[in-house]
């Protein structure tokens, strides 16, 4: 059979030619609506406390309360698409509320941060679980039975994701610290834009969508909260990864701003370090001394190290499994939760350095970085296949709305506690030092992690059912 077919067996269809017109439109517009998306949560944090007068717990909280919007709501957006507008007109029209978002939000007042807030929350969050679908929808009409296609444009959806994130959480704080924070804003608001233009004009090119409106039946409700039950309790300990996970925007940022170290090339003379930085200066004309980090640039180093570790670590899995250590999806996870844990000792440590040392270096945060970064993979893209198998064909879309679900009750968990980094109570003599606050996280982790040992046995299946 002729390859170029669009016919042809899957196996047989691997060129990046070969994938419908449609997905080139959903691509650049996803990698623009990313880039705008983590550019302007990046310098958000430090927006508040320099520009609007938040105190350092406030502005976590109110950045906890603002990721959890952006996933709670994808479940109405999934209900809008499929009872009313389809995918492609939901996705269109909750554009506008997004950019008017962007656009506002440099309006330096209180009232305008929350309403600019909720317009982005809610444009995310409903757009958020219908591109995706609308793409692989596209592939299954345009491409019949070519999984592997499919699976291929997944994985280069979500390097967009990644590339857009790691693009706009380093130049986003560089364009604030150049041109000030209403300028940067706009930055965003162009490349949402541009989003919105990309995914317009490839209408032509999507799947044809067709609304049915289902009613559940009294036993298709009995059956989703039987499997609700069943994964609740998984969804629950994975819900403390993501509190974890996502503070990266707040206390992580503020850690960074107050303890560490950010000239990175800052090397005393006489070292090899000093050495190449003055032959870099001298014949590549590459001046790098007193080269620094913006606190919130930091951020960029998760979605560069996911790029750069998914891939080694999938060929791991593989590895291991050709040598017949095959090990099950709740293994991963659990080497995820060991990791993340270690994350937050590391972080206690550092804080307590810094008491005594003064500002500490940046490796202490890009570290954890990069344990969390492997954590982020085994947890997150095995637990959601992990809940995918449990769930039977008619409930994989009700799985992954709960599955998002995980991260808004992680950061509504922030919104409570983040308040207490660095704040005193005085009845109790407790200072809420870095030190104590990311060692207390550490000492959770312990027993979540023998909560998910527990709770995994009911998922495990025999090793060698496992598909790798």
């Amino acid at each position: 059979m002729n390859p170029s077919n669009p016919t042809a067996p899957a196996a047989q269809r691997s060129s990046v030619f070969n994938h419908p017109i449609g997905f080139w439109f959903i691509f650049w517009g996803e990698f623009a609506e990313r880039c705008s998306y983590y550019g302007m949560r990046a310098i958000l944090l430090l927006y508040m406390t320099e520009r609007l007068g938040f105190g350092d717990g406030a502005a976590s909280q109110v950045m906890s309360l603002f990721i959890a919007g952006c996933y709670l709501l994808p479940l109405l957006g999934g209900y809008v698409a499929d009872n009313y507008l389809g995918k492609y007109r939901t996705i269109v029209f909750f554009s506008i509320p997004y950019i008017l978002g962007h656009v506002i939000l440099g309006v330096e007042s209180r009232w305008f941060l929350l309403f600019a807030l909720a317009l982005l929350a809610m444009g995310s969050g409903v757009i958020k679980p219908n591109i995706s679908t609308l793409m692989g929808m596209t592939y299954d009409q345009k491409r019949p039975g070519q999984i592997r296609l499919r699976s291929d444009a997944f994985a280069i959806f979500y390097g967009a994701v990644n590339i857009g994130a790691a693009v706009s959480s380093f130049a986003m704080p560089a364009l604030r610290n150049a041109y000030g924070y209403q300028i940067a804003f706009l930055f965003p608001a162009v490349l949402m834009v541009m989003a919105f233009f990309f995914f317009a004009v490839g209408k032509p090119f999507y799947a044809v969508e067709t609304i049915q409106r289902v009613t559940l039946t009294s036993e298709e409700r009995a059956e989703r909260w039987t499997v609700l039950r069943r994964i609740l309790g998984l969804f629950i300990v994975v819900a403390f990864f993501w509190s974890i996970f996502d503070q990266s925007a707040s206390t992580w940022t503020l850690f960074a701003r107050d303890h560490i170290n950010l000239k990175v090339f800052d090397h005393p003379e006489g070292t090899w370090q000093f050495r190449t930085m003055e032959l870099a200066r001298d014949y590549l004309h590459v001046d790098l001394f007193g080269t620094e980090l913006a606190p919130d640039q930091i951020q960029g180093l998760n979605p560069i190290l996911i790029i750069l570790m998914l891939p080694p670590i999938t060929l791991l899995w593989h590895f291991l499994a050709h040598m017949g250590l095959r090990l099950r999806p709740t293994d991963k996870m659990l080497i995820g939760f060991v990791l993340t844990g270690v994350t937050m000792g590391i972080m206690s440590v550092g804080g307590y350095l810094a008491a005594e040392q003064g500002r500490i270096s940046v490796l202490w945060e890009a570290i954890p970085y990069f344990l969390i970064t492997i954590a982020e993979i085994c947890i997150s893209v095995v637990g959601l296949e992990l809940a995918f198998s449990v769930a039977p064909p008619t409930m994989k879309s009700f799985v992954t709305g709960c599955w998002l679900l995980t991260v808004f009750c992680g950061n509504i968990l922030n919104s409570l506690v983040t308040r207490l980094y660095e704040m005193r109570i005085e009845s109790l003599g407790i200072t809420f030092s870095p030190g104590l606050y990311f060692g207390l996280f550490a000492l959770v982790m312990i027993p979540v992690t023998l909560a998910f040992a527990l709770i995994a046995r009911r998922f495990n299946q025999p090793v060698d059912t496992d598909v790798e």
